[in-house]
């Protein structure tokens, strides 16, 4: 473990002891404040007065309340998500050991959780942070505006302070939430999982659309190897080049950023046509670390049928138009992607029925009204086998994945 770790643990902990020492000698004082610490949790609420519904600001959004579901349906597609990955992985494992095999990266989509200093760098860790303080606050914020519209007062409001996470969070009115149809529960309940779906859409396609501004884009295969005694390894075909072009047509006049991001399969797609026009292929080849650096190789094959003899995998290479480009560029592209994959990630995982997320609250109302007391013991029954398959799936990505 790296002494900047340690340095932060011990830092950490020194404050939570204070914290809650301070506490239990002033309680009384904290509470007037609205701050309340519990172990390692700090939660301060800010805004103490009760927000009532409004029944002018929302009346038009209540004629069309149907448009609400919409919000059902994007929780249920994000719970397909998350269900489709943990399964796949759990079936991926359960076929490599059957076969005898120890499961691979390619079997198993990682599901891992954010850890400093192990799965995410400390260089990189304010961004994290600030970049789930505002998916808490979206999620929030639409827990709070949907609860408002369907009827429901809001408590209070403010930050916890979990570990090393300041989050806003919202208190709805759980008197007022019980009395409510089981229509709306569904919209209230799913309204922070849309939000953050909401949030990583918006993060994609400013990544689409900020990255051609700052860096010249070459989508391309790279070459990770050459096959022995193939048609790459005659033509001495350089590894850790990318393929940019098949004879003079870039990949960047076929596919766009987005395209690259959500279907790679498209870049193939593209060098097989190539590989059926004819057994001769002029590669473009450029250095990801340099793009100034590009040379351009021929490739003679007895037939068309024939494969080139290299391993491949979608890349991107990116070449900064100027140098304040390459700053802001850099540090963009970091944020969006970070976005959009923890946003997509919180989304799924709190659409999934567990005991703590929203999908395993749906679950406990959906049952509980259809079936009366089987359907609380069935909800829990479904929420402890689903954590088991997360915990499974945790556990795997972390032995592949965390070095």
């Amino acid at each position: 473990m790296s002494s900047e770790i340690v340095n932060i643990l011990l830092g950490y902990t020194v404050f939570i002891i204070i914290a809650n020492l301070l506490y239990s000698t002033y309680r009384d004082k904290f509470r007037r404040a609205g701050v309340e610490v519990s172990g390692i949790t700090i939660v301060w609420r800010i805004f103490r007065k009760e927000i009532v519904p409004s029944e002018t600001s929302f009346k038009r959004i209540r004629k069309h309340g149907y448009v609400l579901d919409a919000l059902i349906l994007i929780m249920i597609g994000s719970l397909f998500i998350g269900l489709k990955i943990l399964f796949e992985n759990i079936f991926g494992i359960v076929r490599a050991v059957g076969a005898a095999q120890a499961p691979t990266k390619g079997i198993v989509t990682p599901v891992v959780p954010l850890i400093p200093g192990v799965t995410i760098s400390l260089a990189n860790l304010p961004m994290i942070l600030a970049i789930i303080a505002l998916a808490a606050l979206v999620h929030e914020g639409m827990h709070a505006i949907v609860s408002l519209i369907e009827g429901s007062r809001v408590k209070s409001a403010g930050l916890a302070l979990i570990t090393i996470i300041l989050a806003p969070f919202v208190e709805l009115e759980e008197k007022d939430f019980k009395k409510l149809k089981l229509r709306s529960k569904l919209r209230i309940l799913s309204a922070g999982v849309s939000g953050n779906v909401g949030l990583a859409i918006v993060s994609i396609v400013l990544f689409a659309l900020l990255l051609p501004m700052f860096f010249n884009l070459y989508p391309g295969l790279y070459i990770a190897g050459v096959v022995e005694d193939s048609a790459a390894k005659e033509t001495n075909i350089p590894e850790n080049m990318v393929i940019v072009a098949i004879n003079g047509t870039f990949f960047s006049d076929k596919v766009n950023v987005l395209t690259l991001l959500f279907s790679p399969q498209k870049l193939n797609d593209i060098l097989s046509e190539f590989k059926l026009k004819g057994r001769t292929l002029i590669l473009k080849l450029m250095n990801p670390k340099d793009p100034s650096k590009v040379v351009d190789v021929v490739v003679v094959r007895n037939s068309t049928k024939d494969p080139i003899g290299v391993y491949l995998y979608p890349y991107i290479v990116m070449e900064p138009k100027g140098a304040l480009e390459a700053k802001i560029g850099y540090f963009a592209q970091t944020f969006l992607i970070w976005s959009f994959a923890i946003n997509l990630g919180l989304a799924a995982i709190n659409a999934i029925p567990i005991f703590i997320t929203d999908g395993g609250k749906a679950l406990d109302e959906v049952l509980k009204l259809k079936l009366r007391r089987n359907g609380t013991l069935i909800s829990k029954a479904i929420q402890g086998f689903l954590l088991a398959i997360l915990l499974v799936n945790m556990v795997f990505s972390v032995m592949l994945y965390v070095p």
